[in-house]
């Protein structure tokens, strides 16, 4: 009979799979708009990902750190969609996500050494990992606080909900980028038919 799940366990894997759309999201939001800070933060979350995965070592602790990830990057996602010019944050805000990218990377780290063997277990005494657990946290919770997300909800009830407002999102960002694609499309023809006019005239 098959080892039953532990409910950290579970955490883990619906971490996983609130984690794994964002990758698309990140993507697309950087192929359009190459905004600061994404590029290292899209690469960083299937790094974590994997370390989700192979967790070994203090796995409620992980848990407790990394679903609070998925709804900081949603709600950066989101300021980068409803901002007034699209894919563009304004520079305190832009400061922020450079300090979260400074946070993700030191949880990934976190999560990492929590595997068997790990080397940078290894290099770490308990104290320095208590201590990057704390500024983990820290930085988790001031980067809740600036981009508003609440801390008190969860932020999808259930998985089929995180699907739905993760494809919601995906189509809002792609409405985004057509509406710029498709006044950008206007503009070149306008200055073909200037030109053409100016042609004219001459």
């Amino acid at each position: 009979m098959p080892r039953q799940s532990t409910v950290t366990e579970v955490r883990l894997n619906n971490i996983i799979a609130h984690l794994t759309p964002i990758v698309t999201l990140l993507t697309e939001l950087n192929d359009a708009f190459s905004p600061p800070f994404v590029p290292v933060i899209s690469n960083t979350i299937p790094s974590l990902i994997n370390a989700v995965q192979n967790v070994k070592r203090n796995k409620k602790e992980c848990a407790e750190l990394t679903e609070k990830v998925p709804r900081v990057l949603y709600a950066i996602i989101n300021l980068h969609i409803k901002s007034e010019t699209a894919g563009s944050l304004p520079p305190s805000l832009l400061n922020h996500v450079g300090k979260f990218m400074e946070t993700l990377h030191k949880i990934y780290v976190f999560v990492e050494a929590q595997q068997d063997g790990n080397k940078i277990a290894q290099l770490f005494r308990n104290n320095e990992m208590s201590n990057l657990l704390k500024e983990c946290h820290a930085g988790l919770d001031q980067a809740m606080k600036v981009f508003g997300v609440s801390t008190g909800a969860a932020m999808f009830n259930d998985i089929g909900d995180m699907k739905k407002g993760a494809n919601y999102m995906h189509e809002e960002l792609l409405a985004v980028i057509q509406t710029l694609s498709d006044a950008s499309t206007i503009s070149d023809k306008s200055l073909v038919y200037l030109g053409a006019n100016d042609l004219r005239n001459r």
